[in-house]
């Protein structure tokens, strides 16, 4: 049993290192949070979405679309008509990140249900002499089911998610969570208000007899956006306070040009210092609209791990 927690250790922290822009123990030892890898379920902190991503993760008050089930519930009450959205994200190693989803408006509410789906690929096994065993496959799994409906100038949004994590055939968990999320939308000012506070729900155990159990990851986000009049020109702020982590602040700017084609930068920073880089909080991409379908892209860094390509769409019928 001992050697059985040593590997969950072990792949606990290799999964939380190996996450996106919420590295915590990559660099430097002693600035590690108090609370680094303590939390079960770290995929429950990757952001979904090529556009949010591209603008430093900040759109807690922007999010209006499939999308929003991630950065803010209450957006999805914008989703006028069917909408699917898709995200794929190839990182290194074999680490690959999906998103799926679809939302519907359903009398003076919207009703959405996605899967975020991560994949470590394949893993070979070693005894406790380091020897050669099996291949094993770890992966995280959420089933997501939202509701949005809007009170006048503020939306209310509500995800109920089913989250699941394997690491070998005989160890993983599930646990129940739920986001809850606010949007304001100040008439006359072109600003909105968001605060969204994600992974609120039951502790996860790992191995049946054991009495030690794990926490998910909770974080309160809260932003600004500010959109100049036609909503040619859009500006961001958040602020991130995880329970597992450092603050993080991310802005963003996204510029509309020809209609159909949306220009994207922010940056993130985490209080204290990227683990990974100043550089490493830089993010850029774009976004191309025809009709009823839209394709975004997002490039961010990992800094030694190297660049990050995302690719996400969205369609309405």
């Amino acid at each position: 049993m001992e050697k059985i927690l040593l590997s969950f250790r072990k792949l606990f922290l290799l999964s939380t290192v190996c996450l996106i822009n919420f590295f915590t123990v990559a660099v430097n030892s002693q600035n590690i949070h108090e609370n680094a890898g303590t939390r079960a379920m770290p995929f429950l902190k990757i952001g979904v979405g090529a556009k949010g991503i591209s603008m430093g993760e900040s759109q807690v008050a922007l999010a209006h679309d499939m999308y929003a089930v991630y950065w803010n519930p209450a957006g999805l009450s914008s989703v006028k008509r069917t909408q699917f959205a898709a995200m794929h994200n190839n990182w290194f190693e074999g680490i690959s990140h999906q998103f799926i989803g679809v939302a519907q408006p359903v009398g003076r509410g919207v009703i959405s249900t996605s899967i975020i789906y991560l994949s470590y690929g394949t893993i070979t096994g070693r005894d406790a002499n380091g020897k050669e065993t099996e291949e094993f496959r770890p992966r995280d799994l959420a089933m997501l089911l939202s509701y949005s409906q809007e009170f006048g100038n503020t939306a209310l949004g509500l995800n109920l998610k089913w989250v699941s994590e394997k690491i070998i055939e005989d160890i993983g968990a599930q646990a129940i969570a739920s986001d809850i999320g606010v949007l304001h939308t100040i008439p006359g000012k072109n600003l909105a208000i968001g605060l969204n506070i994600q992974n609120l729900g039951t502790k996860a155990k790992f191995v049946e007899d054991s009495e030690e159990a794990f926490s998910l990851p909770v974080n309160i986000k809260f932003g600004l956006a500010y959109h100049v009049p036609g909503d040619k020109l859009a500006i961001t702020a958040d602020i991130n306070r995880p329970s597992d982590n450092d603050l993080t602040f991310g802005l963003g700017v996204s510029l509309t040009v020809l209609q159909r084609l949306h220009l994207r930068t922010g940056y993130k920073y985490e209080l204290g210092g990227n683990d990974l880089g100043a550089a490493s909080g830089i993010t850029t991409g774009f976004g191309i609209t025809i009709g009823d379908f839209g394709l975004d892209y997002a490039l961010g860094s990992l800094g030694k791990f190297g660049a990050v390509h995302r690719f996400s769409l969205l369609s309405n019928f």
